[in-house]
């Protein structure tokens, strides 16, 4: 077992690189990987980038419960004459691109490339992962993007309403038998929706008569998760995975304990990276901060500075500010790519410049600005409008309603927040930062408040240790093969992820020194830094190898039984 942390390639980057240490998401959800502007593709000739305007949409009838057969959602046999589902089911949709696939011409071992779909439309990830549709060509390749359960269209209509004194499945649009406190959704969770993926690609095989071709599974952030997860627990089904910028470790149970501490740590790196004043300059924001918010006329100046749309008149509002602050350069570090993109802020008009965290942080490199408020508070609102004001035309900001110790906030995240609450899917608000290893304010975790939030808006706590408890936490390289981990050193997401090789069963951890969150997955760009060039060659790479191996062994690993011949 290799615990550098890195292949040999990888290794050679770091010693050229600024060294990052070891950010399903930003604090607005479904967020799908960037496009760039300019793509290879299009400089190339190759025609207008590929999309779901290329695919052909499907649909396929699933169980609300693959795992019971309750009256309420479990298994039963649906009716494949109809396009409507019964109360017990739900229409999962999914795009199909079958134009480079060379299944029935000439090659029945033509390979599956499939997208296990994120917290948000598939249709993002259609348009924008370029790995895929760039590669497919060549492998003679199926395309495959499947679409998470409650995501996008893909919408059961069964909730559970918790009152006072009852619980009762309703539809989504009726009206319960009494005033609800909650609405749950226990038939959202990443194993029916891994359930949903091998159930799909086991029918699309049955469909197309493609029992001997290969799967590779593909996937960024929580889909990066779900595709490392599709191969762990279905083997048969995938015969690879690409996870890209997947916190895997990110869980409580693991021992050694995760540090969520060490996210901000990687954020403030980002930009230190650009300059120390930077960080420097950004730490010592806080407590002028604190300063001008403990009285009305400094949380005026606060007002003015920043350019919000009201004065924050509280304590809770002027620490919704620092909040605002933060999550502006994590966001910034998230989506520090080498070229212009919409992906975090902006639109296809006014996208995010190149390198936004290098952007902002020319706004912080003076020394002398962290001496005092009046030249501080106004920089720093010059950068964090790299991000919340791309297109230039907002004249105010609104600051957040996050929970707090005092004050309950808002939901967060969307249905996100149900995944966060009930199986702890890293939501990167609730992390630690203490301003010393950190760029920003002591903000312990704190577990309690998770709880009282999640009870409040949910009625429901998670299992903490479940997730690591299912795969084997630190341990999980065990029994398991065939997966590619990769991490962008500027992305604090790299924190969780996987930074140890287990060559021998092909586990293999590769490092973007350069890198945003799952930069890989993009559309090639003349801009590309050399470390995710590189790492591209070594996940295609490894697919050939999967390929190979799935189809040496396909003639001589189907079991036989003792009965076969009698």
């Amino acid at each position: 077992m290799k615990t550098c942390g890195l292949t040999t390639l990888a290794c050679i980057f770091m010693l050229n690189h600024h060294a990052f240490g070891a950010r399903p998401y930003a604090r607005r959800r479904g967020m799908a990987p960037a496009v760039p502007i300019k793509t290879l593709w299009e400089e190339k000739g190759t025609g207008p980038l590929p999309s779901t305007a290329n695919c052909t949409i499907f649909w396929l009838e699933q169980p609300l419960d693959h795992f019971s057969f309750s009256l309420e959602g479990g298994v039963r046999a649906g009716d494949a004459k109809s396009d409507v589902p019964s109360s017990k089911t739900f229409m999962e949709r999914y795009y199909v691109y079958d134009k480079f696939w060379k299944k029935g011409k000439g090659d029945d071992n033509a390979p599956i490339f499939f997208y296990a779909g994120n917290e948000a439309d598939v249709g993002l990830y259609v348009n924008a992962t370029g790995l895929m549709w760039e590669n497919a060509k060549a492998f003679g390749a199926l395309l495959v993007f499947a679409e998470h359960r409650f995501y996008g269209a893909s919408q059961p209509k069964t909730a559970t309403m918790i009152n006072s004194t009852t619980s009762s499945s309703v539809q989504d649009d009726d009206s319960p038998t009494s005033t609800p406190v909650v609405l749950q959704h226990p038939y959202l969770s990443h194993e029916l929706a891994l359930a949903d993926y091998a159930v799909l690609i086991e029918t699309i095989r049955r469909q197309r008569g493609a029992r001997s071709s290969p799967v590779v599974a593909f996937g960024g952030s929580y889909g990066g998760k779900l595709a490392a997860w599709l191969r762990m627990k279905y083997p048969s089904v995938v015969a690879g995975a690409i996870s890209a910028s997947a916190p895997l470790l990110a869980f409580k149970g693991e021992d050694p304990t995760w540090d969520s501490g060490s996210y901000y740590r990687v954020v403030s790196r980002t930009a230190e990276h650009y300059s120390p004043h930077c960080s420097e300059n950004i730490r010592s924001a806080f407590p002028l901060l604190e300063k001008e918010g403990a009285t009305a006329v400094g949380r005026a100046k606060l007002k003015d500075a920043f350019k919000l749309c009201e004065t924050p008149a509280t304590a809770y509002k002027v620490n919704m500010l620092r909040f605002f602050i933060r999550d502006a350069f994590d966001e910034l570090a998230m989506g520090n790519y080498p070229f212009q993109t919409s992906y975090i802020g902006g639109d296809a008009s006014h996208p995010m410049p190149a390198w936004p965290a290098k952007e902002a942080c020319a706004f912080l490199s003076n020394p002398k600005l962290e001496a005092s408020a009046e030249t501080l508070f106004p920089a720093i609102h010059k950068a964090v409008s790299i991000l919340y004001n791309v297109t230039k035309d907002q004249k105010c900001f609104d600051l957040p309603d996050y929970p707090t110790p005092t004050t309950a906030g808002s939901p967060m995240d969307g249905i996100w927040d149900w995944q966060w609450c009930t199986e702890q899917m890293p939501d990167s608000y609730w992390f630690s930062t203490d301003g010393v290893k950190d760029m920003f304010w002591p903000n312990p975790y704190n577990q309690t408040l998770v709880d009282e939030h999640c009870k409040l808006f949910w009625g429901t706590t998670a299992r903490l240790a479940w997730v690591h408890d299912e795969y084997g936490g630190r341990g999980f390289g065990r029994g398991r093969s065939n997966i590619v981990f990769t991490s962008g050193g500027f992305d604090g997401w790299s924190s969780g992820g996987v930074a140890t090789n287990i060559t021998s069963q092909g586990l293999i951890s590769l490092l973007i020194p350069d890198g945003g969150h799952h930069l890989d997955l993009m559309f090639s760009h003349s801009d590309d830094p050399p470390s995710v060039k590189a790492v591209r060659e070594h996940q295609l790479g490894s697919i050939r190898d999967w390929i190979a191996g799935f189809n040496a062994d396909f003639a001589n690993d189907q079991l036989k039984s003792w009965g076969d011949e009698l």
